[in-house]
């Protein structure tokens, strides 16, 4: 799909899965830009970072977006209990390899910045920044019961339209307002089964690691300070419940070069397309 601005392309997992991406061409002088790869948030996938990669690919930025198994056109797993942070960042380690890439910024959005956290502890090396979109150095259990449960849900629907009324009823926080953006939204969350019908684009399993969870919220601290030689920036949504106020104060307490800005009147978690969030990207990326 040259024509929608990037190329569709497949690797292998280490299990023999067959995973999916979008790879971005840049514009200008490739050499002289670093990768950025965008890891999308837990049920998401690679449609997410559209016009994002479209700009970085225009900044000149080869730009890199993954479908994780188990979402969008990626293979689901024969086993639920392989959707955990390990196998995904095993899967971005081959990918890199496939693509000869040994230094890139990853911008990860709630899950994937997870993800890029954990980069930072098995791979290290690899980074050469890193924007986390909306997730931080604690990830708060009761916000995340809405999320799960949506994941788990099976209903499908019979329009667009009518899957679209859904999502803004269940998630009015969204960075969405008119009805073209909530339709754009949709449009990267369901796809059309054989029936017709609207369903979710991930399998629902992916969650089964997430109940597994003992209760209470998730200590990322350790995994938040392995990025402390990594230019970071930090994007939060105003109305976030998962990246609080007082969880990104922490954060910049504890690093007081993060980068950070909060994008107005939007909840979990930003779509990048924001003013706050590109000068935040930028900022990075111009530290690299």
């Amino acid at each position: 799909m040259a024509d929608a601005g990037y190329a569709e392309r497949r690797f292998t997992a280490r299990d023999g899965l067959t995973l999916y991406y979008r790879e971005y061409a840049p514009g200008g002088d490739e050499a002289a830009k670093t990768p950025v790869l965008c890891l999308p948030g837990l049920s998401r996938n690679s449609k997410d970072f559209h016009e994002p990669a479209l700009r970085l690919a225009g900044l000149g930025h080869r730009v890199i977006c993954p479908d994780i198994r188990g979402r969008g056109r990626s293979d689901y797993d024969p086993d639920p209990m392989n959707y955990r942070i390990e196998t995904y960042i095993d899967d971005v380690r081959h990918l890199l390899a496939v693509l000869g890439l040994h230094r890139v910024v990853v911008i990860g959005t709630s899950m994937g910045g997870i993800m890029a956290m954990g980069m930072a502890a098995a791979m290290p090396t690899v980074l050469a920044g890193v924007v986390l979109n909306d997730v931080g150095a604690v990830v708060p259990a009761g916000p995340l019961k809405p999320i799960v449960d949506s994941i788990r849900a099976e209903k499908t629907f019979a329009s667009w339209e009518e899957a679209a009324a859904a999502m803004r009823r269940a998630f009015p926080d969204l960075p969405a307002e008119t009805d073209d953006e909530w339709l754009d939204l949709t449009r990267a969350t369901f796809i059309e089964a054989p029936d017709g019908r609207l369903r979710r684009d991930w399998d629902k399993e992916i969650v089964n690691p997430l109940l597994a969870l003992p209760p209470g919220d998730t200590d990322l601290w350790n995994l938040f300070k392995a990025l402390k030689h990594v230019p970071t920036g930090v994007v939060r949504g105003a109305r976030s419940d998962i990246l609080s106020t007082s969880i990104l104060e922490a954060m910049i307490d504890a690093r007081p070069d993060l980068i950070h800005a909060v994008v107005p009147d939007v909840g979990h978690p930003p779509n990048l397309r924001e003013q706050p969030a590109k000068e935040v990207i930028d900022a990075v990326l111009a530290r690299v």
